[in-house]
């Protein structure tokens, strides 16, 4: 049987938001990490029929590195 979450969004000062329900612990944490792309807030998922919290262990958006980029060295040939 596959579990189904609802997805909240925590906001800094402490309110919460339902964003999604999902079924499956792979496809919320699918989506827990799409929602992370686009905000710097944190989410979590709850199974309320088990009591059982998810939540996904990514800084936020604005805390991410920037990819990192190949420089030629001098003298290289282009």
């Amino acid at each position: 049987m596959r579990r189904k979450y609802d997805i909240f969004e925590k906001f800094p000062d402490g309110s919460t938001l339902w964003r999604a329900c999902v079924s499956g612990r792979y496809e919320t944490h699918r989506k827990m990490q799409a929602f992370a792309e686009h905000s710097e807030n944190v989410f979590y998922a709850i199974d309320i029929q088990a009591d059982t919290r998810l939540s996904v262990d990514l800084p936020p958006a604005g805390y991410r590195t920037a990819p990192r980029t190949v420089r030629a060295r001098a003298g290289a040939a282009a």
